[in-house]
């Protein structure tokens, strides 16, 4: 088997998967928590990902993955950790308002609703719970 990389698209800790863009350009890569050699809080979007590829009986699976040397895309370099943005809070810098987990899940919403007015109420749901993790992670919401 060759080893190939990718980047993580989404991950959910909780459930103990989620998927790989591969760099080849194919279909989005399953990736279960199982077959990761590392700390799953690790695995955030935009993390470099080395793994092997199998066929699986619904589409393409990672095995043997870990985290490659570079880890995370240039978008998510700019954006501030969770312990900056709490540090810039006591000491009362930066200018980004934190919202409440209910206040973003309106304001993500209404958004896709004015965006994208022909996604089902499903797809309204899954989009937004999975932006609340990524602004969980990152200190953009109260946790």
């Amino acid at each position: 088997m060759e080893l190939t990389t990718g980047r993580v698209l989404q991950f959910d800790e909780m459930r103990g998967f989620g998927f790989i863009a591969a760099d080849d350009g194919g279909d989005d890569v399953f990736l279960h928590t199982s077959v990761f050699t590392g700390d799953p809080s690790d695995l955030v979007p935009g993390a470099r990902i080395e793994f092997e590829i199998m066929a699986g009986d619904r589409g393409r699976k990672a095995f043997a993955a870990r985290l490659a040397e570079e880890t995370v895309d240039a978008v998510d370099q700019s954006a501030p950790s969770v312990p900056e943005v709490q540090a810039a809070r006591i000491a009362g810098e930066g200018t980004c308002e934190v919202l409440t987990r209910d206040d973003f899940g309106h304001a993500v919403t209404e958004l896709l609703l004015e965006a994208a007015p022909s996604l089902t109420g499903g797809q309204v749901l899954q989009v937004r719970q999975g932006l609340l993790e990524f602004a969980t992670k990152r200190g953009w919401v109260d946790a």
